[in-house]
């Protein structure tokens, strides 16, 4: 079976290439793993009257030595071996990212705070202080305020200020610790200076546990009187509104909080659990941003498939009674119009709620991209293109980004922008790869350029992901105008993904 190898050995370039290993004549047989070591690996071998694939040039930055001919078990004639040594890789110095550039007002990032407690499962009160405190700050109209999802990126590790201060874009860091113990509560918090590294401002609270609400409003009046001295005492208090003044209530929240962002159906379900104890068990019937909060659950969870219809009719009460009772909280405000968008094409009354929250507050990373997403689905793409950049700016390490990056493609899509919108879709998908409405934007995006062979490459990946029909995406696209509905559809079609 293997003669006239000699002659085809003979022939065989200095150089090998790993690319052209082969099993020997389809029967399977390749040398045992201890000779394959001590020799090297076989050749070039060819049957009779067959001729060999060889590819010159060498893929990997190795030094070969020919060892000559070797006789091998199971082979006649003598083959030609090789000892392959790597060598060293060149080094590859990874440059400095280049810094953001300061906003021109007030800046600041709050780190999460440190949990100094016995007790690891109060790791939730430092989370919801810290949530609270970018709520407090970023309702200051003239502060620069970065989102907490790109704080929290930096959850657990020890870094240098200044790091943070260049890789988010600010001038001020503020961190802390809480520690309880019993029913007390004790807050330390200080100020640097990210461009410098100095000290600004420090101090501790101490209060029982139900006096944590005032505890927060201390901490946000000195971190604002110590950058901003000439703000007004009175924005200062109205930036510190609380969104119900249940303890309880607001114990509830932030132990959803954490379920929430793990975006798996268990999570979900047990942040909704929590808010329903919030909101129904006569802990405090006025809390509208735990149900403006439910009912953004909800839309999550239709947008993976897992909603049923007395879900999402939950969901449109809940976001009905946020508005009513939202005490002009952008949040609540801006979370329980997106809903309503989504979930029930109430766009008139989203647009109206969008723009109440803007007004309370421009400078939010979670008000602009529910104001972009909202403006995406009524077809105002300059807009929606805009508020998803400021969104992104406002929390460039978002672990979401991903949901920004896609939106920020549909829009493109909309706008006929259809090389910037394949950009950003995939980059989407390479932030969340699983996530549909990434590969749907890839998909349509990649038709609307005519490369039809990576679109149908592209869909397949989307069918991957789970079962999906036309029928079913149409009910997850919630444009406002129909026929950009079927445009989309039509280019999905054209990749091949069934009715």
């Amino acid at each position: 079976m293997f003669r006239g190898c000699r002659g085809a050995n003979r022939s065989l370039p200095s150089v090998p290439d790993r690319r052209s290993r082969r099993r020997c004549g389809g029967t399977g047989w390749r040398p045992s793993r201890r000779r394959r070591e001590r020799r090297c690996t076989v050749r070039g071998l060819s049957r009779a009257g067959w001729h060999c694939d060889l590819r010159r040039g060498p893929r990997l930055r190795a030094h070969y030595t020919d060892l000559g001919e070797q006789h091998v078990k199971h082979i006649d004639e003598p083959v030609r071996a090789y000892a392959v040594k790597p060598t060293a890789a060149p080094q590859i110095v990874a440059s400095e990212p280049k810094p953001l550039p300061l906003p021109d007002r007030p800046s600041i990032a709050v780190l999460p705070f440190t949990n100094m407690s016995s007790d690891p499962s109060q790791e939730y009160l430092c989370v919801g202080l810290c949530e609270e405190l970018i709520l407090a700050l970023s309702r200051v109209k003239s502060f620069f305020v970065i989102a907490r999802n790109s704080t929290f990126t930096y959850k657990g590790r020890a870094v240098d200020v200044r790091q943070v201060g260049r890789e988010l874009g600010v001038r001020y860091v503020l961190e802390g610790s809480v520690r309880k113990a019993g029913t007390r509560l004790r807050i330390s918090g200080q100020l640097v200076d990210a461009t410098t590294g100095s000290h600004v401002w420090g101090d501790r609270f101490e209060g029982d546990v139900e006096d944590v609400f005032d505890l927060q409003d201390r901490i946000t009046e000195n971190v604002v009187a110590a950058i901003e001295p000439s703000i007004e005492v009175a924005e200062v208090r109205r930036a510190s509104a609380k969104p119900t003044d249940s303890l309880d209530a607001y114990d509830l929240y932030l132990r959803a909080l954490p379920l929430h962002y793990q975006m798996s159906a268990t999570g979900l379900e047990g942040a909704l659990a929590l808010l329903r104890k919030a909101i129904v068990l006569d802990v405090d019937p006025q809390f509208a941003f735990a149900k403006a909060f439910l009912a953004w659950v909800h839309v999550i969870r239709k947008s993976q498939g897992w909603a049923s219809s007395d879900d999402i009719s939950e969901a449109v009460r809940n976001a009905h009674e946020a508005l009513v009772g939202s005490r002009d909280e952008p949040v609540t405000i801006a979370l329980a119009g997106h809903s309503l968008a989504y979930l029930n094409h109430e766009f008139d009354l989203a647009l109206a709620a969008i723009e109440r929250a803007l007004l309370l507050n421009p400078h939010s990373a979670h008000v602009l991209a529910r104001s972009a997403w909202v403006r995406t689905w009524v077809g105002d793409a300059a807009h929606a293109i805009d508020h998803f950049g400021r969104a992104v700016r406002l929390s460039p390490l978002d672990r979401e980004v991903g949901y920004h990056l896609t939106g920020l493609a549909f829009a493109h899509l909309l706008a006929g922008n259809f090389e910037e919108a394949l950009q950003n879709a995939r980059r989407s998908v390479s932030e969340m790869p699983r996530w549909a409405s990434a590969w749907r934007a890839t998909v349509i995006a990649l038709v609307k350029l005519g490369r039809m062979a990576e679109a149908q490459t592209a869909g397949r990946r989307l069918l991957e992901l789970g079962p999906t029909t036309l029928e079913q995406t149409r009910r997850l696209l919630p444009m406002k105008d129909q026929e950009v509905v079927e445009d989309l559809i039509d280019a999905l079609r054209k990749a091949g993904l069934p009715e």
